[in-house]
């Protein structure tokens, strides 16, 4: 395409300085173009500093075209490289920003067991109750976690803070297990479900608080990222 507009630009500068060549000659041998005095050399002089100062005038705007055309695709590509920075900081941006929601939505849902157990502990609610709603939660508390993997190539370090997330959140799990969702207790050989006496809900303090503040570690560190990337964003604007 290039290729043919270069074709193009070159026939119609010949056609330009050829059309006026070609008129002069023929004028000059013509009696009704001829009655300005001169001979013909004095003519040829003449009308070559016509054509020479058309010429010169074509070449200066060519190289005046050319240098223009070239700042233009500079300042584009500084541009472009200016528009794609921003872009980049401003997903970087939306990304911590969706990290840090879900760890804190994470961090509520750690925090409700605690909570919940006491309901139980003292009978608001009963055991298929708590069950149901703790399994609600674990859901909710996996779905956040596939949603915080996806970010793991934008967030620095997320990846190793989701393991060992994950390992904390399943010590405090098998707590809730063992102790309260689905109690076991053997009586004559067979397992039977539920003892009789319900443990303290407080045996998770420490698990949880473990969990929770580690996870609020994690959130701050995220919100660290966010900062940076709002304060370069405000000098680059």
């Amino acid at each position: 395409m290039r290729v043919i507009k270069w074709l193009i630009g070159i026939i119609v500068l010949i056609f330009i300085l050829s059309v006026p060549v070609f008129l002069v000659a023929q004028g000059m041998t013509w009696k009704w173009t001829s009655f300005a005095p001169g001979n013909t050399d004095a003519w040829i002089g003449f009308w070559g500093g016509y054509l020479g100062a058309i010429i010169g005038a074509l070449a200066a705007g060519a190289i005046a075209y050319f240098v223009a055309h070239k700042q233009i695709n500079l300042q584009s590509e500084k541009d472009n490289k200016r528009e794609k920075q921003f872009l980049a900081t401003q997903l970087r941006i939306e990304k911590y920003q969706e990290a840090y929601s879900l760890l804190a939505e994470t961090n509520r849902e750690f925090a409700s067991s605690l909570g919940l157990l006491m309901d139980y502990y003292q009978h608001r609610i009963k055991l298929e109750e708590l069950r149901q709603r703790d399994d609600q939660s674990q859901n909710n508390i996996i779905a956040f976690r596939r949603r915080l993997q996806g970010l793991v190539p934008f967030v620095e370090g997320l990846d190793k803070d989701l393991k060992e997330i994950v390992t904390l959140h399943e010590e405090l799990v098998d707590v809730i297990f063992n102790k309260f969702t689905y109690p076991k207790v053997v009586h004559e050989g067979t397992v039977m479900p539920s003892p009789k006496t319900i443990p303290n809900p407080r045996i998770i303090e420490e698990p949880l608080m473990e969990l929770t503040l580690y996870t609020a570690g994690v959130c701050d560190k995220v919100n660290v990222y966010l900062k940076k990337e709002i304060e370069q964003l405000e000098k680059e604007s």
